[in-house]
């Protein structure tokens, strides 16, 4: 630990954060390690940045327990988000070189969640590393690992063991003298395993996940900083039930690349990705080069973070929004086609005409060939969906009298339909689409 007395203050020396258990500070400076407490004047009045783990601080040494936090140093990197029940940012740690990024591969694995660490991660100026934990309890985990891979735009993923010690040494790289890491993940990820591992000694306690769920209690109630032999520094943190945004700006950028990217293709450098003609965005998710998925996280992480940055402007775009719905939903009452649909067509799909009159209702929604239909409708007729792509009919259902019903599931925006079955649709085809969810049953059948 390199620090040093200040000037001609000799009680004045630097130390480095290793726990927070609230109001209590754990240090350790060239004096020795010890506990200490911030000088409310200096934090209060908000003129200092509120000490966490990892931090570098100049400390009034008196003692063991009695030392005096009198400022925060400069940070090289800091990981915080938002703390959802009092609505400002939370510091999980400071000052490290690395994000280790743990998620299990059972029950934990979600590629949502992954992307919420991952933006955190970005934007905290560290480089974040995915560790897929647990290898030795899942007997194939190819799928999860290039699903990783797919959303962990310039990061390395790796799969380990710190049971067995699979994959472990490729990690080896990042072990370095006067590196510091920072461990993140759900609670019973394996955060505390991996610690006990690389300190060849436990130092952390363990507890087995529940089986209903794959999912652990707390282990870790505080963030922890340890030290390796080789001078390799790890911070410890709780496990997060909630990953919220706080500022991510930057690390949308990073860890959506992909997203972003689509965004030179658009006709309008101001385009919404909504209505407007020629969006780079809409084709992406036609020609299925974005998942819908992928944009839908993008939205919601973006509104997260444009909440958290600026409120107001936020919640004045947001009632803007709604007026405009407002109009929108007025527009329609208006303009709803009453009448039947008696256009004959030509299926974009299969390139097969379809004939209004041979359906059997008032509505023709879908070919009776291939039996795709397009996202034209909010109701059925208005044809005053702004979406305008292809839905591919996935399954069959029956209503109370008997009658069938086609669903279908938009390509581009995933939006699930349902349309009646007419009476020149391709028997084969619905017969084969009743039959599919059997050919795949939950449980064994018989």
């Amino acid at each position: 630990m390199n620090t040093k007395n200040i000037g001609n203050h000799p009680a004045e020396t630097i130390a480095q954060v290793t726990a927070v258990y609230k109001d209590l500070f754990e240090v350790t400076s060239e004096k020795g390690k010890g506990l200490a407490r911030v000088k409310r004047g200096n934090y209060e009045s908000q003129q200092e940045i509120y000490p966490t783990t990892g931090d570098h601080v100049v400390i009034n040494w008196q003692g063991s327990d009695q030392s005096i936090i009198l400022r925060t140093l400069p940070r090289s990197s800091a990981l915080s988000r938002l703390d959802s029940y009092k609505g400002k940012e939370q510091m999980i740690a400071a000052n490290f070189d690395y994000i280790f990024i743990l998620q299990s591969l059972n029950h934990d694995f979600n590629l949502r969640r992954l992307e919420r660490y991952l933006t955190l991660a970005w934007q905290s100026g560290a480089v974040p590393i995915v560790l897929l934990t647990k290898t030795d309890q899942a007997e194939e985990y190819s799928d999860q690992l290039k699903a990783a891979q797919k959303i962990a735009l310039g990061t390395e993923v790796h799969a380990i063991s710190a049971q067995t010690g699979e994959g472990m040494s490729e990690l080896n790289r990042y072990l370095q003298p006067e590196k510091t890491i920072v461990l993140v993940g759900s609670s019973g990820v394996g955060k505390s395993t991996l610690i006990n591992r690389l300190l060849d000694k436990k130092v952390m306690e363990t507890r087995t996940i529940r089986e209903k769920d794959g999912r652990g209690r707390h282990t870790t109630s505080h963030r922890q900083l340890f030290e390796l032999d080789n001078g390799t520094k790890l911070i410890d943190t709780p496990g997060m039930r909630e990953v919220g945004m706080w500022d991510v700006r930057h690390g949308l950028e990073e860890s959506f690349a992909d997203v972003e990217a689509h965004f030179g293709n658009c006709k309008f450098s101001d385009c919404r990705h909504q209505s407007e003609p020629g969006c780079g965005i809409k084709e992406a998710l036609r020609q299925e080069e974005l998942s819908p998925e992928r944009w839908e996280s993008y939205l919601k992480l973006h509104a997260e973070a444009k909440y958290t940055s600026d409120r107001t402007a936020y919640l004045r775009e947001k009632e803007v929004w709604l007026k405009d719905i407002s109009k929108f939903a007025r527009q329609l009452k208006n303009t709803y086609q009453a009448t039947a649909c008696t256009d004959s067509f030509i299926c974009q799909d299969c390139g097969m005409p379809a004939n209004p009159e041979s359906a059997g209702s008032q509505h023709r929604n879908h070919c009776p060939h291939c039996l795709v239909s397009l996202h034209v409708d909010n109701r059925p007729g208005d044809r005053s969906s702004m979406c305008k792509g292809r839905m591919d009919p996935i399954s069959i259902w029956s209503k109370s009298d008997g009658e069938w019903a086609i669903i279908h599931r938009c390509r581009a925006c995933g939006t699930l339909k349902t349309n009646r079955v007419a009476a020149d649709d391709n028997q084969q085809r619905l017969i084969s689409l009743a039959g599919k969810a059997l050919k795949h049953p939950p449980f064994k059948l018989g």
